[in-house]
């Protein structure tokens, strides 16, 4: 995995939270734990799930990605303004952001 620190449009990024949220009681709860100010960008349209994470707060959030059908991903500080790249493979797929 790899860190990718890159601007990208704010309709990209309200699609992302979106589409990785929509339809399950369970992410709506888990994303509620961390500031609204970090949004997710997620592609799961392939064997692999490709995440992005930005924050867009004034201050670092520490975080984790809670994935269903596998383990939950590492916590990690996310930097003000910066962006952090994550995948998985099948079966994971993406339940939301939790605190750490």
């Amino acid at each position: 995995m790899r860190t990718v620190t890159t601007a990208l449009p704010a309709a990209a990024l309200l699609i992302g939270v979106t589409a990785g949220q929509a339809g399950a009681t369970t992410n709506e709860a888990v994303a509620a734990a961390v500031p609204s100010c970090v949004t997710t960008r997620l592609d799961s349209s392939g064997y692999t799930d490709k995440l992005w994470v930005t924050n867009n707060c004034r201050y670092s959030v520490r975080a984790k990605v809670v994935l269903a059908h596998e383990t939950d991903l590492s916590c990690w500080t996310y930097g003000r303004g910066t962006t952090k790249y994550w995948s998985w493979g099948w079966p994971g797929r993406f339940d939301g952001l939790a605190n750490c």
